[in-house]
């Protein structure tokens, strides 16, 4: 018995090229959307680091609590909080690995969370801002409106909005375009 006849001429193109390297524009959009990540986790870490901040918010937003359900309060934050942004951090790298191999629905998922994260600072920013104008600055906590982490925050929505120009321009469309075989990842 013989094999069936190939219909290109023994060539199978469905087959996926070799691997090839990301343009600098991904390779860019890659370590900016990673370093992005690493802001993000520093921003953390020190706001975490001022734990006498913590323990005055609680004490402030919670008065009637004692000294040991306050600690428990901010020991279960920070260890949330750490291991949350650790989390997060990870899938920052890995999403944005899955990105620099070729994977569109990378490339999607990574522009659509720059552009939610840029719009809802924006969103943010403007509600913080009226909220000062309306409100009685003691009802509004330092940790959510102080200028570190506004300055944070805006290196990371600057590196989120070149991260999503990077994967806009046209070596990067082209590179996840491929030839029409899906790629691995």
């Amino acid at each position: 018995m013989t094999a069936p006849t190939d219909p290109h001429g023994g060539v199978d193109h469905r087959a996926p090229s070799a691997p090839t390297a990301p343009p600098r524009s991904v390779w860019w959009a890659r370590w900016l959307w990673i370093t992005a990540a690493l802001v993000g986790l520093g921003n953390t870490l020190l706001r975490l680091a001022d734990r006498e901040m913590l323990i005055g918010e609680l004490r402030r937003v919670n008065p009637e609590l004692s000294q040991r359900e306050v600690d428990a309060a901010a020991n279960g934050g920070i260890m949330f909080a750490l291991l949350f942004m650790a989390g997060l951090t990870l899938l920052y790298v890995f999403f944005g690995n899955r990105m620099a191999r070729g994977a569109n629905w990378a490339r999607v998922l990574v522009m659509v969370l720059c552009g939610l994260y840029v719009g809802g600072r924006l969103f943010a920013w403007f509600v913080i801002s009226m909220a000062r104008s309306l409100l009685d600055p003691r009802l509004m906590p330092d940790m959510a409106v102080g200028p570190l982490t506004v300055l944070f925050t805006t290196v990371i929505a600057a590196l989120n909005i070149a991260v999503f120009v990077l994967l806009l321009r046209g070596e990067s469309r082209r590179f996840f375009a491929g030839t029409g075989v899906p790629r691995s990842g």
